[in-house]
Formats: structure tokens, C-alpha cells, sequence
């Protein structure tokens, strides 16, 4: 019953995605280019992209391990929502196209646009097997002896198979979908597992105090969370893409409210799952499955089978979100480098098999990549690929002093501080957001300030 029910509920909602892109003529249309979401559109399809594997997997992980400080991941790593609210129309009116590439070209050179393209390129290749690990884990429980590489296979096929027919039409229909059902499914399960526990003060006073605690949590991790969302998943081609999506300035900023109203209190539902694996006294080694082992434990299968499929299928959203964004700057870089003439149709065409492509080539090192501490090492991730960004995008939009080469040599110095940071372990001591904010951030002002005079001089002269 509950691999029917997980089969039946999924392939309903991957049916209403492929639906949405029936009616698609254009890459305009393909990519969001076309400006028609709306606010409830925009925040679902935010708020289902923040959620993904990390705040339903991960958190279950960190609460199985840390408890109800297991929630901070969501109520921190959200707030850049709040931020792009506040910038949302000063991001749409710097940004007119649908990538971050064509922003960086216009408003720098080819050579900080490329490196944001090859970088960005690089980075989900990385970031798509960590969402793929967490999705396999719940496809595993669903279908007891699959191996963790079909698992992915699975996976990966559910959310390609939408994204790459249907892009951001298909991507909003599903986020809309996924996201409220899956918060009503979790308050489901949650409040009727409680009381197999005798109600939740009795639960946590069985478990060691400090899973009671919200202070469980290192206070520098969370503040690296609401740093790094508001510096590098803010400036991302995944986030800013819906937000150059919405209809209008207006729309896009209370879409980017609601995507943290509808986000920010996931976590306290999935930590909750992980407290309820911990509490039955399972042995899950890293917790890594502890989502999946709580579902399976204490519903029905039938009820067990929906949940798995919304779970999945909102964790594919997110895949799904960051194939689109890549598939549009891989395509951006055939159009500007290689056939700069290439006609609508083709590059329709050409953007729906790279993503698909680019989507099963990522199989390769989701494979290889450690389960342990999901959330930590997938934030420290992507802190490193996207806060050096942030200052050519925020401080390029808003300083008009800003050059290319302070913007270039910000965002290379910056990423650079990142992975070695990360290489020599030193992320256990202090977050790598924080000296890579710090470097691309003085590397950017001081290069800036030495080459503004000889930028505007050539300026005046040509």
C-alpha cells in the first residue's frame, strides 16, 4: 500500500508540471522570461526551493542529533526572503533579462560574467547530488532494498522529467502544490504521533536536556545562516530568476514575504520527525535517516506513501529549481559565445537538453559525496560559490563607484578564500561566510576605489 500510494500521488503531481508546459511557444515562456507570476505563485515556488531535501532531510537529521535547535536551519537560512523584499525592486530594475550573466555583462565585462557562469556551472554540479542524497534516503524507506544509485535515479528522473518539458511553468504548478500540501501532511503526522509519546513535554523529558533547547544550536552557525542566505542564496540565478519571474516590482516583493512566511516554520514540523526518531530509541547512526525512519514508523502505510511523495516530490522542486537556473546559464553562454544568432526556437530547443543533460551528468558525484551532516557541508557549499557574487549584484546595483576589475577580483579572491577555508577544515571553528564576505568584500571596495577614476576617465573619452 505504500509504494501505491507513493507511486499514485507522485506521478499526479509531475502530471500537473508536465501539464503546465503544454502551452509553452517561447524560451521567454520557458524561462520566466515573460514576467506573469504572481505574489502566492512567487512565494510558493520560493518558499518549496528553500525547503528541498535540506530543510525536510537535514533538519530531521539535526533534530534526531540536536533536537528543537534542529529548526533554526529554516527560521535562519529563510530571512534572505526578507532581504530580497527590501530590494526587490531596485534588483528589477538594475537586472531587466532573466540571468544573472546578461546583469553582469552589462553592468561589468564578459570576463565577470563568464566566471559567475563557469562558477555557477560548477556549483550545481555539486549542489544537485546533495539534494539527490537526501531524496534518495525517503525513495529507500518507500522501496525497501533499492540501492542508494537507483534511489537517485528515481529522483533525479522526477524532477527532470518536469523541468526540463515544462521549466518555470511547470516548476511554479508543482511548487504551489507541493508546498501547502506538505505542510498540511507534516501537522497531520505530527500531531497524531504526539500522543503515542504522551504529548510532547513528556517526550523531550525523556531525551537529554538539551534537546529542549533552542541554544543547541552554535549561535555563529546561525547568524551564518541568516548572513550567508541574505549574501549568497539571495544573489543566486535559482532565487533571482522566479523573482525577475513576477509580474511586477510589487508582486515580487510580497511573493519574496510569503516564501519566508510559508518557509521559515518547516523545520519545527521536520525536527519534530527527527525528535520522534531519537525518542523511540532507533539506532540511526547519523540520523540521516531519521525523516524517513519516523514516517514509516508511526503512520499508516497508505498515509506513509502520501507523505513520502509530497516529501519527494517538494525535494525535486528544489532540484528542479537549480536545474532550471543552470540550464538557462549554460544556454546564456551559447548565445552570447558561441551562436549569438541562434533563433527562439532553438534556444527552446537547446535549453530543454542541456538541463536534461546537465541533470543526469550529476549523477556522477552524487555518488561519491558524504551523507554525514547534510546541512552543514551543503550550506558551506553554497556560501562559498554565491557570497563573493553578492558584491557585484547588491553593491554593483546600489554603488555607482563599483568597477569590473573590483567586481571580478572580488568575486574570484573571494571564492578562492572559500574553498581553501573548506579544504583545510577550518569550517568546524568559524563558518567559511564569513571570511569569504569579508575578503570579496574589502578585495571589491579597494580595487574599486583605485580603478573608478581610471574607469570614468575612458568613460568620458569614448
Amino acid at each position: 500500500m505504500l509504494i501505491a500510494t507513493w507511486v499514485v500521488t507522485f506521478v499526479i503531481i509531475v502530471g500537473i508540471g508536465v501539464y503546465s508546459g503544454t502551452k509553452i511557444k517561447s524560451s521567454s515562456q520557458w524561462s520566466g522570461g515573460d514576467k506573469t507570476m504572481g505574489p502566492l505563485t512567487l512565494g510558493c515556488v520560493f518558499a518549496a526551493w528553500q525547503i528541498g531535501g535540506m530543510a525536510v532531510v537535514g533538519a530531521a537529521q539535526n533534530g534526531y542529533n540536536l533536537g528543537v535547535s534542529g529548526a533554526w536551519y529554516s527560521i535562519a537560512g529563510s530571512f534572505y526572503f526578507i532581504a530580497l523584499a527590501i530590494f526587490a525592486k531596485v534588483i528589477r530594475n538594475g537586472m531587466p533579462g532573466d540571468s544573472v550573466p546578461i546583469y553582469l555583462q552589462n553592468r561589468f565585462d564578459t570576463r565577470t560574467s563568464r566566471l559567475y557562469s563557469y562558477a555557477w556551472i560548477v556549483y550545481g554540479f555539486l549542489y544537485i547530488p546533495y539534494q539527490l542524497r537526501t531524496v534518495a534516503s525517503i525513495i529507500q524507506i518507500a522501496i525497501p532494498g533499492l540501492n542508494i544509485t537507483l534511489a537517485m535515479l528515481i529522483g533525479l528522473t522526477v524532477a527532470v522529467v518536469y523541468t526540463s518539458f515544462s521549466g518555470m511553468r511547470g516548476m511554479s504548478s508543482v511548487g504551489r502544490v507541493v508546498c501547502f500540501g506538505t505542510y498540511i501532511l507534516l501537522a497531520i503526522f505530527v500531531f497524531m504521533t504526539l500522543p503515542k509519546f504522551g504529548g510532547f513535554s513528556v517526550m523531550m523529558s525523556e531525551l537529554p536536556a538539551e534537546y529542549s533547547s533552542m541554544s543547541n544550536m552554535p549561535t555563529q552557525r546561525i547568524i551564518a545562516w541568516i548572513l550567508g542566505g541574505c549574501l549568497s542564496t539571495a544573489v543566486m540565478q535559482s532565487v533571482l530568476q522566479p523573482l525577475l519571474a513576477a509580474k511586477s516590482a510589487s508582486a515580487a516583493r510580497t511573493g519574496s514575504i510569503l516564501g519566508y512566511v510559508l518557509a521559515a516554520p518547516i523545520c519545527l514540523l521536520t525536527a519534530t520527525c527527527g525528535i520522534f526518531a531519537k525518542a523511540s530509541g532507533a539506532d540511526l547512526g547519523d540520523g540521516t535517516n531519521a525523516f524517513a525512519y519516523a514516517i514509516r514508523t508511526f503512520s499508516s502505510p497508505a498515509f506513509a506513501g502520501v507523505i513520502f511523495a509530497f516529501a519527494t516530490m517538494i525535494i525535486a522542486a528544489t532540484m528542479a529549481t537549480m536545474m532550471l537556473a543552470t540550464g538557462t546559464i549554460i544556454t546564456n553562454v551559447y548565445k552570447t559565445e558561441i551562436n549569438p544568432h541562434v533563433d527562439d526556437a532553438k534556444v527552446l530547443k537547446l535549453s530543454k537538453i542541456i538541463t536534461f543533460v546537465f541533470a543526469y551528468l550529476t549523477l556522477i558525484p552524487a555518488v561519491l559525496l558524504p551523507s554525514a551532516t547534510l546541512t552543514n557541508v551543503f550550506l558551506t557549499l553554497q556560501h562559498v560559490a554565491a557570497a563573493p557574487v553578492s558584491f557585484a549584484i547588491l553593491v554593483g546595483l546600489t554603488w555607482k563607484r563599483c568597477t569590473r576589475q573590483g567586481a571580478f577580483w572580488a568575486m574570484a579572491t573571494g571564492m578562492v578564500v572559500g574553498v581553501a577555508w573548506m579544504l583545510l577544515g577550518l569550517t568546524d571553528t568559524l563558518e567559511a561566510v564569513y571570511p569569504t564576505v569579508a575578503v570579496s568584500y574589502i578585495v571589491g571596495i579597494v580595487v574599486s576605489l583605485m580603478t573608478s577614476k581610471k574607469e570614468a576617465t575612458l568613460a568620458q573619452n569614448r
